[in-house]
């Protein structure tokens, strides 16, 4: 997820409620919590190594749990993250990034360069396809926006904005995999 800068333990727990509410309104989580919340489990890294969380990332998507809904918050030292399909010298420039020692990862989904440092935070949502909604998956991200004051929307076909309508901010882009049963 591409929005907040550092989080802190107060704003990871107002995504992980946001994340509830947005399942209760969906429907989709079947499994409740102690509390009769719907099941999201939050998995917040605590390493900045990009190929640590692509690999996590990967990792869950092949073997978590999707009889729930899982939310994996990251953040990553300076990188440019290429998708699977793209060629890093059309993309990037490699000698400027081992110059400055940027590191240079894929993604194992489609989409385009992205450069990612501390100043944001990636999420991956993980679930069943049958339980796969991206207006959900988006409406989290902006019911935890809203709490810190930001009036965000969705936009374009993955994009989280935030402004005037005629001047939008793009604050977060999306990258999906689809490979049944996982989303």
């Amino acid at each position: 997820m591409r929005a907040a800068s550092a989080l802190s333990a107060n704003a990871r727990a107002l995504i992980a409620r946001a994340g509830q509410r947005a399942c209760a309104r969906a429907g989709a989580a079947r499994r409740l919590s102690r509390t009769g919340a719907p099941a999201l489990k939050v998995l917040v890294s605590t390493t900045t190594n990009p190929f640590f969380n692509l690999a996590t990332e990967e990792w869950l998507f092949r073997s978590g749990d999707i009889s729930g809904h899982t939310l994996f918050l990251w953040r990553n030292e300076p990188t440019v993250v290429i998708g699977r399909c793209q060629n890093p010298w059309k993309e990037c420039n490699v000698q400027a990034m081992q110059d400055k020692g940027v590191h240079l990862a894929r993604r194992s989904s489609g989409g385009g360069a992205v450069y990612q440092d501390l100043g944001n935070t990636n999420f991956t949502f993980l679930s069943s396809t049958d339980n796969f909604d991206k207006l959900r998956n988006s409406g989290l991200i902006i019911d935890a926006l809203k709490q810190w004051g930001l009036t965000a929307t969705t936009s374009g076909r993955n994009d989280i904005v935030v402004g005037p309508a005629d001047a939008p901010l793009k604050i977060s882009g999306a990258a999906y995999k689809l490979s049944p049963p996982r989303a």
